[in-house]
């Protein structure tokens, strides 16, 4: 599914916490989020994966933070730890990268 122009700004302007599937997103809407600390999503579902590797790209190149999602719709959707790393390592992204991205989500949303 493309994005809407002008929907991931919106959301990153108004402070949201995590870009889901932002799609073929823009450099300035990366280098936006990356100093808002909004995370961009890299999706498991499908389609929404297609833009994985250009999203993840443009994070490293702006230090924009990262969460690997399955935006899960049905149970069956749910993936196991294996199947997230598949998705990072799909998106270009190295085992290390893949283990910095899980402590700083983890730091960020799961810890008060």
């Amino acid at each position: 599914e493309p994005v809407e122009p002008g929907t991931n700004l919106a959301a990153i302007k108004a402070g949201a916490d995590i870009l889901a599937h932002p799609g073929m997103i823009s450099e300035e809407e990366v280098k936006l989020a990356a100093e808002k600390g909004v995370f961009l999503e890299l999706s498991g579902r499908k389609g929404h994966c297609l833009a994985n590797g250009h999203v993840a790209s443009l994070a490293r190149k702006y230090k924009a933070p990262l969460v690997i999602n399955s935006d899960a719709h049905a149970p069956s959707d749910f993936m196991t730890a294996e199947m997230a790393q598949m998705v990072g390592l799909g998106a270009g992204l190295s085992p290390e990268e893949i283990k910095n991205l899980y402590a700083s989500a983890r730091t960020r949303f799961l810890q008060p």
